[in-house]
């Protein structure tokens, strides 16, 4: 059935379809209009240059080269080629009702461009009357189209429908004309039962349409001289109206297949047999009368009555198979020239004369001289055995045919052939001449754009592939019932260039394409088609087709440009094909299926991403020809062009383009997107300003823009709306009006504008315009980013969740959008709070609902600059070189802080729940903690202000309540991750004892809080004896508080609480402390202990020095002058770290290990105080004991090895061995008294009476040389791992100065040979102390058991009794152990 209802919208044909309506009664057919009745086509004759002058040819091969611009010519820019109803194009998916409806409303007054290129143009015509929708949308038809009349007629089996369809007709476009059938069709409607064939004439008596009606199986022929008369009349006047006959000697099952118009009262029938047929419907005088002649060839006709009847019986002198009949014009007074084509290639010209004999002018077959043809020209090899799939389809005979008054004229024809194939069907195109009866073959054309398995088999009601050749026959048409394929018959001009491509064998054929009719969704099928006439423009060829389920269309070619050859339009672009997919695809109820699957044109992968991006930017810029760059509706120009964007990605996403192109595709719809919600806003602030002069932001800031960065509008021109003028041109780098918004504002601050209310209004318009632009942007992103191929759960909050690596830079995140968002969002924020109290619009101030709206869009100003701020960051980050990824690490710091800011200052606004949902969203739980404290605050205040009104009061209540159960909702929902951050805001803002007191149900938070930070430790051990008794935990807790503790004093308190916790887990059988963890422990602690009891045994040293120092600063320079003279300026480096070490010292402050060391080996022990505990003697040892103490023999060997060294270094240099060399004069007691005073012998002594070098040997003066002296040396040692070169240099400079000193020791003070003596002596000393101590104490054993026996008590008892009274009295005893009494 017919769907007519399409969209209507712009002609190519172009004529306007507003029509005068007729103000006479006539009741003829006027066939002729005066010129005033004619309508001027849209497309006027200048519109197109004329094309240059060419001669039909096509032998070139087909070309598959390099695209070319296929652009419309500029000067066809003027016209419309799309409907007046524009939502058609620009918005899919409304539904077919409402489309209807719209279309049904309409008046049609302009054609719909279906599709066009730089070759053709395609339009529906409008001119179908609805009527004719209802009659043909209940039954089947068939339909015949006259060109020659500009009416067409449908024939259903009851009646036939007529109705003009082209401009200039007394008939009523909007009302056909229906005829009803006499009872002549016996047989029901049925497939097997053909449709009635009817065929519109000018009747020659009348001068009226007439119509004649063939009843195909039964031949009844019915003829209406006036059609206009015939439908108003009812059916006892159509009978006496009406010529009835019929076709006499149809065989059984024989039907008439086709009505061709002869001679003028003639026509010539076909059959299904192959019989041609002439039927008059006059007699010789001119009365109506229906007679009929068969037309027969003398060569299947025999002589005599016996040959006569032989003919009649025997089928193989006339059944064949009719391809085509055509007549040529009319020549004399009443002659035409009616040619025959039957399938098989037979050919037979036939001499018509009205009311005379019907002669054959000649009979000749074809098909070896095309077949032959075809062998030598075609691009597939044919074999012999292929004649037998051979087929002739359909002809046409070349317009203005020379030669028609010769007594043997020549035809030339153009034929369409097909070549039946396994797999693939060839269709040609062969130019032949007919002359005498032999046949000369000019030019052979390859259909190659378009092949089929198998031709359709045609059945009685179907349409049969036709070939149209309109004037001035420079384009084929080859109509099929689904497809149409175009081919140009244009000769390419000789030319240097062309002669060398055609040796080359590389000239490229002439245009072909094919087009597809829609299947998917309507069906469409061609029922009819005719040749028309361009009478405005003769070079322009046009064919008219009626398509079921559509309606009607015309099919126009274009003329080349001036200086333009056929060459340079040959090829079929991929630009083209894609633009017409594109710009006429999608269109409601279009014609024609543009998906690539169904064509054979082969589209390369380059090709298309580069013709995608050059459709891109055709787009962007206004510049496309498919679309009106000045339109009434500026929004309506944007959604076109969006849509076109979008049916690019569509039609592109078929194939694996680049992410590059890609990302560029997006982007471009990105920005097309914002500019709608640009002019969307805009367009609202114009109507909603409250004065005509009221000045308008985006004007202002498009004029601020440098000229470099935008297209100059030029008033000189008419182009004086700059707004519309830069959406039009540059919506391709509309980036730069983002940030302009806010830049706009400043600059117009800075011209003058003090008004309040005006900065309050331009504020507001830059908000506007700055979210509506960002959140499109981004939500175009995130819907359709699989659509762009970026994948399905890439896109996060409008960010990209992938690589930026290959990537240019995010036009959503150019740093000066950055900067500006970020402004605006305070500026706004400020704004809205320095005016929130002022007084309203109605006392002369500014609009407070203004204020409000500003606030109330601080939340969205917001999130787009951490959205912008997260894009940037990602594409900083991902960049190859070294300093934009350092720029990356800075500005994510800077991010975070800047995001909590500006989500804080919200609450300023007193829209805390709107800081709360961007802190969830971005699970900023800093943010999140301040915003509730400040919301809190807030509501503390507000509830104990007087006069509060009660539902100020409650909305305060119920957001303190509100605040409570969202602090304790995000314990389950976020976890540890809140109850971190909260408990670090707690302990900043002083409430340690809320997290005690109100831990509740989320202890394990605070426990597990507590345990993850170590700066916490003195809290954490509180909380787990307090909360978790676990002790061993609290060990751990205070063991990692003393590593912190800085006091000496509270490192030694800390370590012992550490091991008192350790004991009581121990009584709780805590499975973290059994066994040797609990000893390895303790053993630690009680290292620790030991460093500390050093720390102090160094302080006692130093502390009576201090005695009489009034300050710390006192104390600190006594210690230097006193204790650092051993350091000269000669070693700055020690020097420094000396001071540095006893800084520390004289404040208490706890040291470790190694600047223990370094005070023990550097300090001056050359005073003249009490040392009671013989520190002077003891220290180098206690350094190598602390040494010990920290277990770097087994963790860090070098670090151990060098330290080792360097202690011994300094032992043996603290004595002058120059001066112990010289012992001249001296007797044995003398070198054995200055020996034994050396740090070196007291050092080996003290070692050997503790067993210390019974583990480690001491180290001699030569192996400890050059230990630290080079920068490599000391980097053994992991103590030096982070210092620097030149640090380390300095320090090893040091170092070779004591080592110098050392090999001057070795080598003038013998010091290596000291060494082993006094190494010895040191030993020998060590033993006799050790045998005088148990001489000592033995003798001491010996009087506990004397006691005891006196007593008669046992030894342990004795003991235990000597012990007590030698603890409690002090009464010397005797050598024998008695008390001395007296």
């Amino acid at each position: 059935m017919f769907s007519l209802d399409a969209p209507a919208g712009g002609s190519t044909a172009t004529r306007n379809p507003r029509r005068r309506q007729r103000t006479t009664s006539d009741d003829s057919v006027a066939l002729r209009q005066s010129s005033k009745r004619r309508k001027r086509s849209f497309l006027a004759p200048d519109t197109f240059a004329p094309p240059n002058q060419l001669k039909p040819n096509g032998h070139l091969p087909a070309i598959h080269g390099v695209p070319v611009s296929n652009g419309y010519p500029p000067e066809a820019r003027k016209h419309r080629d799309v409907s007046v109803d524009t939502t058609s194009l620009a918005i899919r998916n409304r539904g077919s009702k409402r489309i209807e409806r719209e279309r049904r409303s309409s008046k049609q007054d302009e054609s719909v461009v279906q599709t066009k290129n730089d070759n053709y143009i395609v339009v529906q015509d409008p001119n179908i009357p609805d009527p004719l929708r209802d009659i043909l949308s209940r039954e089947p038809w068939q339909s015949e189209i006259s060109s020659s009349l500009g009416h067409a007629v449908a024939t259903t089996y009851n009646q036939a429908i007529i109705w003009c369809y082209r401009h200039g007709s007394s008939i009523d476009v909007t009302k056909p004309l229906v005829i009803n059938f006499p009872k002549l069709n016996p047989k029901p409607p049925s497939p097997s039962n053909p449709l009635p064939l009817g065929v519109l004439v000018h009747d020659s008596s009348a001068g009226e349409i007439a119509l004649l009606v063939i009843m195909p199986l039964s031949g009844y022929v019915t003829y209406w001289e006036s059609v206009k008369q015939a439908a108003n009349a009812d059916l006892v006047r159509q009978k006496q109206q009406v010529l009835i006959g019929s076709i006499g000697g149809l065989l059984s099952g024989e039907a008439v297949t086709r009505i061709t118009e002869a001679e003028p009262d003639g026509f010539i029938l076909t059959t299904s047999n192959g019989r041609v047929v002439h039927l008059a419907v006059r007699d010789p005088q001119g009365r109506p009368q229906i007679s009929t002649q068969y037309l027969r060839s003398n060569t299947s006709s025999g002589k005599g009555l016996l040959g006569s009847i032989t003919s009649v019986f025997s089928a193989s002198s006339w059944r064949r198979e009719i391809a085509a009949v055509h007549t040529g014009p009319l020549h004399g007074k009443f002659h035409r020239t009616c040619i025959v084509a039957t399938a098989q290639g037979l050919f037979q010209a036939w001499e018509l004369a009205r009311h005379s004999v019907k002669t054959l002018r000649f009979e000749v077959d074809v098909k070896d001289e095309i077949f032959a043809a075809l062998q030598k020209s075609h691009i597939r090899t044919f074999t012999d055995d292929k004649k037998s799939d051979f087929l002739v389809l359909d002809f046409a005979l070349f317009p203005k045919s020379e030669a028609a008054t010769e007594e043997y004229p020549s035809h030339r024809i153009l034929v369409l052939t097909f070549i039946k194939e396994e797999r693939v069907g060839t269709y040609n195109l062969v130019d032949l001449r007919i002359r005498d009866g032999s046949v000369e073959i000019d030019v052979v054309h390859p259909i190659t754009c378009y092949s089929e398995g198998q031709h359709p088999a045609q059945n009685w009601n179907s349409f049969k592939t036709q070939l149209l050749l309109p004037e001035p026959a420079q384009m084929a048409f080859v109509i099929f019932d689904k497809s149409i394929v175009l081919v140009s018959l244009a000769r390419i001009e000789e030319t240097p260039s062309s002669q060398i491509q055609i040796e080359s064998h590389t000239l490229p054929d002439t245009f072909q394409e094919a087009l597809y009719l829609r299947q998917e969704d309507h069906d469409y099928q061609v029922v009819g088609c005719c040749s028309e006439v361009f009478r405005t423009d003769p070079n322009k060829a046009t064919c008219t087709l009626l398509v079921h389920g559509f309606g009607m269309a015309q099919i126009t070619t274009l003329p080349l440009e001036e200086g333009q050859s056929a060459l340079e339009r040959s090829t079929v672009t991929v630009k083209s094909k894609m633009e017409q997919a594109i710009f006429y695809g999608e269109m409601p109820y279009n014609l024609f299926d543009f998906n690539p699957g169904r064509s054979q044109f082969r589209i390369d992968d380059s090709e298309l991403e580069a013709a995608a991006l050059e459709i891109n930017d055709s787009i962007m810029l206004s510049s496309s020809p498919y679309i009106p760059a000045v339109t009434p509706s500026m929004e309506y120009q944007l959604v076109s062009r969006a849509t076109a964007l979008a049916e690019l990605i569509n039609y592109t996403s078929r194939w694996s383009l680049k992410l590059g192109t890609r990302w560029q595709l997006l982007w471009s719809a990105e920005k097309m997107t914002t500019a709608i919600a640009i002019w969307r806003t805009y367009n609202a602030q114009l109507s909603s300003r409250k004065q005509e002069r009221e000045t308008m932001l985006l004007p202002e800031l498009l004029d601020m823009i440098h000229a470099k960065e935008k297209v100059e509008n030029r008033p000189e021109r008419g182009e004086t709306d700059i707004v519309r003028h830069y959406l039009i041109h540059d919506v391709w780098r509309i980036e730069l009006v983002i940030p302009w918004a806010g830049k706009a504002v400043k600059e117009l601050y800075d011209e003058g504008i003090r008004d309040p209310a005006t900065q309050l209004s331009l504020i507001n318009q830059a908000v506007d315009i700055q979210t509506c632009s960002m959140e499109a942007a981004f939500a175009f992103r995130a819907a359709n980013a699989e659509v762009y191929g970026l994948g399905k759960d890439m896109i996060e909050d409008g960010i990209y969740q992938g690589k930026y690596d290959s990537l240019p830079e995010p036009w959503t995140s150019i740093l000066e959008t950055l900067v500006y968002v970020k402004k605006l969002a305070d500026d706004s924020r400020e704004m809205a709070l320095n005016h929130a109290d002022t007084p309203g619009s109605e006392d002369g101030g500014v609009d407070f609902e203004i204020v409000k709206k500003i606030a109330a869009d601080n939340p969205r100003v917001v999130h787009i600059c951490c959205q912008v701020y997260e894009e940037r960051c990602r594409w900083l980050k991902a960049q190859p070189d070294a300093q934009t990824k350092a720029q990356g690490d800075s500005l994510i710091r800077v991010y975070h802080q800047v995001r909590r800011d500006l989500i804080v200052r919200i609450a300023d606004l007193e829209m805390p729940n709107e800081g709360i949902r961007l802190a969830e969203r971005y699970e900023d739980m800093q943010a999140l903690v301040d915003v509730l404290e400040r919301s809190t605050l807030q509501a503390t205040d507000r509830l104990a202000e007087p006069g509060l009104s009660e539902s100020d009061e409650l909305d305060y209540s119920l957001q303190l309540e509100s605040n409570i159960k969202k602090m304790e909702s995000y314990f389950t929902t976020y976890g540890s991750k809140w109850a971190n951050v909260l408990y670090s805001n707690t302990i900043t803002h002083g409430a340690i004892a809320d997290l005690f007191d109100k831990a509740g149900n989320f202890q394990k938070y605070l426990t597990l809080y507590f345990r993850g930070k170590p700066e916490y430790s003195k809290l954490s051990w509180i909380n787990e004896v307090l909360a978790e008794h676990n002790y061993a935990k609290a060990a751990d807790a205070l063991m990692a508080a003393q590593k912190q503790e800085s006091s000496l004093w509270s490192k030694k308190i800390e370590l012992s609480m550490g091991k008192l916790a350790l004991l009581a887990a121990e009584e709780q059988e805590t499975p973290q402390v059994k066994g040797d963890i609990a000893i390895k422990t303790i053993r630690r602690a009680d290292r620790r202990m030991e460093l500390i009891d050093i720390q102090n045994q160094i302080y006692a040293y130093v502390q009576p020095a201090l005695m009489q120092a009034l300050d710390e600063d006192a104390r600190f320079k006594i210690a230097i002058e006193e204790f650092g003279l051993h350091t000269t300026k000669a070693m700055p480096t020690l020097t420094t770290i000396f001071e540095q070490n006893i800084a520390k010292l004289v404040s208490c402050q706890a040291l470790d290990a190694e600047d223990i060391i370094d005070i023990l080996t550097l300090i001056n022990d050359d005073i003249q105080h009490i040392d009671d505990q013989g520190f002077s003697h003891q220290r180098f040892f206690l350094a190598l004991k602390v040494l010990t103490l920290t277990g770097l023999g087994k963790l860090d060997p070098g670090r151990h090895e060098l330290h080792e060294k360097i202690i011994w270094r300094r032992c043996m240099l603290n004595d002058d061995w120059e001066a112990l060399n010289r012992t001249e004069a001296k007797d044995d007691n003398a070198v054995a008294r200055e020996t034994g005073a050396t740090a070196l012998f007291q050092t080996l002594k003290t070692g050997f009476e503790d067993g210390t070098f019974d583990i480690i040997q001491p180290k001699s003066p030569s192996s400890i040389l050059s230990a630290g002296t080079t920068v490599a040396s000391l980097r053994t040692s992991s103590r030096y791992a982070n210092k620097s070169d030149s640090a380390l240099k300095a320090l090893a400079q040091d170092l070779e100065k004591e080592d110098r000193k050392l090999e001057d020791a070795i080598e003038k003070g013998r010091l290596e040979m000291w060494w082993k003596g006094i190494l010895e002596a040191a030993k020998a000393s060590a033993r006799e102390d050790a045998d005088r101590r148990g001489l000592e104490m033995a003798k001491m054993e010996m009087v506990k058991r004397k006691v005891a026996a006196r007593l008669g008590l046992g030894d342990s008892k004795g003991e235990e009794v000597y012990t007590n009274g030698h603890a409690h009295h002090d009464a010397p005893m005797d050598e024998q152990g008695d008390t001395q009494m007296g």
